[in-house]
């Protein structure tokens, strides 16, 4: 559809449209699982919404997106999630592959996912979802639809592993902060500490829930207790536990194997590596890109790819086995490079170069804030570095892959040090050379753009996706546990930390904003609302401030659908080429 723009501005030159178009339809898969009879069925793009499909036919053609399927043993069914509009209010649903009969399990408009089966009733699940507060642990009678809750801490949970015999359950209570791990016995009805450790995080899950992370060999998970960064521990039932494998990088998502080897994913710059742990050797199976979604599946790794060049294909052992986000326009892999910020720390980042000489720079501030720039294909920084823009990614304070110290740099100092960290990223692009300098990002990156176009001076233009305006609405009006989460980062409530609030939010200083800004939002979008971005464009409007703003009426958190990323990296790319 096309988007609501509220301003008429003139434009230089369109970037190229097939090399827009190309990157706007690499949208990569949204999950797999593989058959019994060997078959993978993944969710792709397909006309406008993502469909569970095979490499000989489509299965799916149901209202909404329909994602991450696994396959439900004993039922020979698949459950997969349905999310309408970029909502992220997931429907459990169980599709026939012989029939194509689609069955809601769960349709209650709360968030449902993190599913998985219970390893010997092949009638039973257990799931995360929002239904009664934050994110809580439930199990589900698929035969009779009974939900029933689980745990019992007020962290929100977010991994978890069933017990090889189905009669516990481990989960992660908490996200990245002091999260540890509390044991659920479904008999007695009992949800326990089992691994809590001072100043520090027990954990499971980045991106992958806890998959595999029990067997007979133990509990696997990662811990940063000991020496900073997320290590390899392995724990028995009662809670005892040793480390297993330990080098100071970050590791995320372990999993055994059926023969004992445990797999694993582990921060190097802006890849994650997918390693294997096996009689105390390890080989890298992955060395480049983003990779995530590690499935051990007859004594095979696979996992979902990303890189510069593919939005999303499914590897098995290092080899594509589904090709789905593959782009046949030249794309650029980052340089990785260092540079001090003003108290002299190092910030790692990628630095992407065009071909010739540079017509300005930009930086681009990543979301989170605990995350990171991964090697893997950014449409809009591509498509800028097409046309002819150095682009500099900084993993600034708070980011992840760096251990816990760098990580917890930003506790209750959002938009201070870090944003400080960006603003020394666009000096070092001007020491090489760039007069001018825009900033960019999405989530965090954009509310990081907003307070760089308004609390500093650092910047001659901005674009900001999907950004925090005011911290205090933010967290009365985010889905509940991001409110919380973010809360803990900021060090208080809106009335424990008043000043705070108000010396962090964008909205603050929105008088003191003298370059253009480019404004983008999805009108579903749950974790920043739509009323941020309307609380800033009502206030650039009364004091007729230069700026731009798309709306997308069927987006969420982040633009999604072909036709609307067309629109959105044109019009970015055209901004800053006028701008800068």
């Amino acid at each position: 559809m096309t988007p609501h723009d509220t301003t008429e501005r003139t434009r230089s030159a369109e970037p190229p449209a097939r090399y827009v178009d190309n990157l706007a339809e690499a949208h990569g898969v949204s999950g797999y699982t593989k058959t019994p009879d060997g078959t993978l069925v993944y969710a792709a793009y397909d006309d406008g919404t993502y469909e569970l499909q095979t490499r000989d036919e489509q299965l799916t053609d149901g209202d909404g997106d329909i994602i991450s399927p696994t396959w439900l043993h004993g039922r020979e069914s698949i459950l997969a999630y349905r999310d309408e509009h970029g909502t992220e209010q997931f429907d459990l649903l169980e599709i026939d592959p012989e029939t194509e009969a689609i069955e809601p399990v769960l349709a209650d408009r709360f968030l449902n996912f993190k599913a998985r089966q219970h390893p010997t009733d092949p009638n039973r699940i257990a799931f995360v979802s929002n239904r009664d507060r934050s994110l809580d642990l439930y199990t589900l009678d698929l035969d009779d639809g009974a939900v029933t809750s689980r745990s019992e801490a007020d962290e929100p949970v977010m991994g978890y592993a069933w017990s090889p015999d189905g009669e516990r359950l481990v989960y992660q209570a908490g996200t990245f902060d002091d999260s540890a791990l509390r044991l659920v016995d479904l008999q007695l009805e009992r949800d326990d500490a089992f691994i809590d450790e001072p100043n520090s995080e027990q954990s499971f899950a980045f991106t992958d829930d806890g998959y595999g992370a029990w067997s007979e060999h133990g509990i696997i998970f990662t811990t940063n207790h000991e020496t900073g960064y997320r290590e390899l521990a392995v724990a028995d039932g009662d809670g005892d536990y040793a480390l297993r494998y330990a080098n100071g990088r970050d590791k995320y998502d372990p999993q055994w194997t059926t023969d004992g080897d445990i797999v694993f994913l582990e921060a190097r710059g802006g890849d994650r590596q997918v390693r294997r742990l096996s009689d105390g050797e390890v080989t890298t199976i992955e060395r480049t890109g983003m990779n995530t979604d590690v499935q051990v599946i007859d004594g095979d790794v696979y996992y979902k790819h990303r890189s510069p060049a593919t939005a999303g294909d499914v590897r098995r052992n290092e080899t594509t086995v589904v090709e789905e986000g593959w782009v046949d326009v030249q794309t650029v892999a980052p340089e990785e490079v260092t540079y001090e910020s003003f108290d002299g720390q190092e910030i790692a980042a990628r630095l992407y170069r065009p071909v010739g000489d540079p017509i300005g720079g930009l930086v681009k501030a990543h979301g989170g804030p605990e995350a990171q720039h991964y090697n893997r294909l950014d449409m809009v920084t591509q498509t800028l570095v097409h046309a002819g823009f150095e682009v500099l990614a900084p993993d600034f304070r708070g980011s992840l892959g760096y251990g816990r110290e760098f990580r917890k740099a930003s506790d209750a100092d959002l938009g201070g040090d870090d944003l400080t960290d960006v603003v020394a990223g666009a000096e070092y692009l001007r020491e090489r050379g760039r007069t001018n300098v825009g900033l960019l990002g999405a989530s965090y990156g954009g509310y990081m753009t907003l307070m760089g176009v308004g609390a500093t001076d650092g910047f001659d233009a901005g674009a900001s996706v999907c950004g925090v305006v005011n911290w205090e609405t933010t967290a009365e009006n985010a889905r509940e546990y991001l409110g919380a989460v973010l809360m803990r980062k900021l060090g208080g409530t809106p009335d424990e930390k008043p000043d705070l609030y108000e010396e962090r939010s964008p909205i603050t200083y929105v008088d003191d904003i003298d370059v253009p800004l480019l404004v983008v939002q999805g009108a579903n979008d749950p974790r920043v609302p739509q009323s941020e971005a309307e609380q800033l464009v009502e206030s650039l409007t009364d004091r007729d401030i230069d700026h731009e703003y798309l709306l997308f009426d069927d987006e969420g958190h982040g633009v999604v659908r072909t036709a609307n990323r067309i629109e959105y990296i044109t019009r970015t790319v055209a901004f800053f080429e006028a701008q800068l």
